[in-house]
């Protein structure tokens, strides 16, 4: 049997990993769980999730009117209240998922699934469904059931004990900044040194203490020996598809929509600037069209790339796609610079013992005493150092999302 389940946290507290990692622990007596739990994501840009968009899934063998009641029990126990909290579940009396359910998971990662759309699916597939509110949640248990994920990381979450949920955690950022430095890349996104930030514990008042990602189990479970927290109340291990771009397609300008996370090709069409609060944008054409690309405030260091760039530069650009006042607009994550456009400034030439006078952009020179002219053409020019070099850039690991691919995992380009 696969069990999936979605949206039973809010911004208030609780979480749906938590809340998975207790239903599999009371389970233990009546059931058998097969493999790992999985942690998936999907579409970062949709507004309506809480915080990463992630939802719940894993294989379970056991009588299934004992395991349904075990999952809709505890997850109509612990909802949280709220208009945002609508908590789905399904579960599905099947080995594996159908290709349908797959093919759902992949529309889940790249556009808007409504819900209506998801409770057909369900009652298609013969699953049996259960859901609160307006049943949000049943979109991401059906895709996390229905997640197919050919090369999996993974995430141990430590959660806190239950007389400490909602104060202010204790995790030690030295033991963090340690941990990375000695287990970078086999365990990623743990620790930003430039900006101080300490990635794996949350700001909410969630139960989870710290989460640590990773390329194997093992390695997880090395990295977590190394942190010095508050007492931790148990842990759990997720098989997750974070840090694989899974919600990145290639594109053109053309085939942009709403929500969709992309990588595409083009030049550099409109030189960078800066807007209100420390956002720079710029415009990238690709023969077939322009779109706006944006690093905002929060992608902090990434920004100086951005303002480096400059018009004719060939780029590969990935990121989320949002209607912004200016419209569609691209949020950057990463880019990878292919060639440099090639800039020149003039030299000023001197006459009668003093320098010339500039008599337009692209016009020449004139002498303010003699009145000689220098044409354009024949000004001297020397190449304009740009301060930044072919290769990728990312965001830092601040403003990283879940799904995007960390750069130390990507092969060479």
């Amino acid at each position: 049997m696969l069990v999936g389940l979605d949206d039973t946290d809010s911004r208030e507290g609780m979480c749906t990993t938590y809340l998975c990692a207790r239903i599999i622990a009371a389970l233990e007596d009546s059931a058998a769980i097969e493999g790992l739990p999985r942690l998936v994501r999907l579409n970062p840009n949709i507004p309506y999730k809480t915080r990463g968009n992630g939802a719940l899934a894993f294989a379970v063998h056991g009588d299934p009117d004992v395991v349904w009641e075990t999952v809709t029990d505890m997850i109509a126990a612990s909802r949280m209240p709220g208009p945002d909290t609508n908590p789905g579940a399904i579960l599905l009396d099947a080995p594996s998922p159908p290709p349908v359910l797959e093919a759902f998971y992949r529309r889940a990662l790249h556009e808007e699934v409504g819900i209506d759309e998801a409770k057909e699916l369900a009652l298609h597939l013969g699953a049996r469904l259960f859901f609160c509110g307006n049943g949000r949640g049943i979109i991401g248990a059906l895709a996390a059931v229905g997640a197919r994920i050919t090369s999996p990381t993974y995430e141990l979450i430590a959660y806190r004990e239950l007389g400490s949920i909602g104060t202010p955690r204790y995790v030690d950022a030295l033991s963090v900044s340690d941990m990375d430095a000695a287990l970078y890349p086999s365990v990623f996104d743990s620790y930003d040194a430039r900006n101080g930030y300490v990635a794996i514990a949350p700001r909410s008042p969630c139960p989870v203490l710290y989460g640590i990602r990773g390329t194997s189990r093992e390695a997880v479970c090395s990295a977590a020996a190394m942190v010095r927290s508050e007492p931790v109340s148990f842990s759990q291990v997720f098989e997750t598809n974070q840090a694989t771009d899974a919600h990145i397609e290639d594109a053109d300008t053309a085939g942009l929509r709403r929500y969709r996370s992309v990588r595409l090709r083009g030049r550099v069409s409109d030189a960078p600037h800066d807007v209100h609060h420390g956002h720079v944008f710029f415009s990238l054409s690709d023969g077939v069209g322009s779109v706006i690309c944006a690093a905002y405030e929060p992608t902090k260091e990434f920004r100086a790339v951005v303002r480096a760039l400059a018009v004719g530069d060939d780029l590969t650009v990935w990121g989320g796609v949002m209607e912004t006042p200016f419209g569609l607009t691209l949020n950057l994550e990463k880019l990878e610079i292919h060639t440099l456009a090639s800039l020149v400034r003039p030299v000023v030439p001197k006459c009668c013992g003093t320098s010339m006078q500039s008599i337009g952009f692209s016009q020449g020179y004139r002498c303010r005493r003699c009145g000689a002219k220098v044409p354009w053409d024949a000004v001297p020019k020397v190449a304009v150092e740009r301060g930044v070099h072919p290769g990728r850039y990312e965001v830092p690991v601040i403003a990283r999302r879940h799904l995007a691919r960390p750069l130390a995992l990507m092969p060479c380009p």
